[in-house]
C-alpha cells in the first residue's frame, strides 16, 4: 500500500512540475481556426463561405509576416477561384506567389504554384505560357518531390497538346509505370495514353486505357475528370463502330458534366 501511495505522490510531483504546452499567439490562432472553417466549407462544396474564410485567413496571415501561411492560404484562394469556373482570378492568385521574388515564400509552395498555374493554362489551351510554367515548376523538383509524378503526367499531357503525339505517349506509359504513383496521377496519365492512342488510330487499345481510368476516377469522385473520361470512350466506341455503345457513354457524360455545373453554382 506504501509503495502505491509513494508512486501516486511521484507522478502528481511529475506532472506539478512539467510545464504546460505553450500556447500559440492569438493572430496565429485565430488564423488556424478560421482556416479549419474554411477547409470545411471546401470539403463540403460551400465555395463561396470557403473563399470568405479563406480570404480573412490570408489577412491574418499576412498582418504576422506569415509567408509559408500566406503561400498556402493564396494556393487555397486560387483552387476555390478555379472550381468556381473563375480561370483568370485563379490565375491572378497564383501569380502573387510565381511573380514575386524566389525569396519571398518557400520553395516547395512557389513549385506548387506554377504547376497548378501550367494545370489551368494547358486547360485554356495557353500551350506557349504552360510551358513556361511547367517548366518553371520542374526546376524546383527533384526525383523526390511530391510533384515528381505530377509534373511529368502534365508534361506529357503538354506534348499531347503540341502534336508531339509519340513522345506524349511514350511518357505517359512511362510515368503509369512508377511504382510509387497515386491513383490520381495514374488516372491521368491513363487518360493521357487513351489520347495519344486515339489520335494515332489505336482504338481499341485506347477504349481499355479510357475504361481503366474511369474506374480510378470513379473511386476518387473526381466528376470533372469522369466527365472526360466518358467523352472519351463515346469517341472511341464511336469509331468502333458501336453507335448505341457511344450513345450511351455521351449520355452518361452529359448528365455528370450537367450535374456539376448545378453543384458549382453560379
Amino acid at each position: 500500500m506504501i509503495k502505491i501511495i509513494l508512486l501516486l505522490l511521484a507522478g502528481i510531483l511529475a506532472s506539478c512540475g512539467s510545464t504546460p504546452a505553450p500556447r500559440l499567439p492569438p493572430t496565429l490562432e485565430q488564423a488556424q481556426e478560421i482556416d479549419k472553417e474554411a477547409r470545411r466549407a471546401l470539403r463540403s462544396g460551400d465555395l463561396f463561405r470557403a473563399q470568405h474564410e479563406f480570404t480573412k485567413t490570408l489577412q491574418l496571415r499576412q498582418s504576422i509576416d506569415d509567408s509559408e501561411g500566406v503561400a498556402t492560404t493564396i494556393i487555397n484562394l486560387a483552387t476555390v477561384t478555379h472550381q468556381m469556373h473563375d480561370d483568370e482570378g485563379a490565375l491572378n492568385w497564383l501569380n502573387k506567389i510565381t511573380l514575386e521574388i524566389p525569396s519571398v515564400y518557400p520553395a516547395a509552395l512557389r513549385m506548387d504554384a506554377s504547376f497548378r498555374k501550367a494545370v489551368i493554362l494547358i486547360n485554356l489551351e495557353r500551350l506557349p505560357e504552360a510551358e513556361s510554367s511547367l517548366a518553371d515548376a520542374e526546376k524546383l523538383c527533384d526525383k523526390k518531390c511530391s510533384l515528381h509524378f505530377g509534373l511529368e503526367g502534365l508534361h506529357a499531357r503538354l506534348l499531347l497538346l503540341k502534336g508531339d503525339t509519340q513522345s506524349a505517349l511514350e511518357l505517359a506509359l512511362t510515368v503509369s509505370k512508377e511504382a510509387e504513383i497515386n491513383k490520381e496521377e495514374l488516372a491521368n496519365a491513363l487518360r493521357t495514353i487513351a489520347a495519344a492512342e486515339e489520335k494515332l488510330a489505336r482504338y481499341t487499345e485506347a477504349l481499355l486505357h479510357y475504361q481503366s481510368a474511369l474506374e480510378l476516377d470513379k473511386t476518387l469522385s473526381l466528376s470533372g475528370r469522369i466527365g472526360e473520361d466518358l467523352a472519351g470512350l463515346a469517341r472511341v466506341a464511336k469509331q468502333l463502330g458501336r453507335a448505341q455503345e457511344s450513345s450511351a457513354y455521351l449520355k452518361r457524360a452529359e448528365l455528370v458534366n450537367n450535374a456539376l455545373r448545378q453543384s458549382s453554382g453560379p
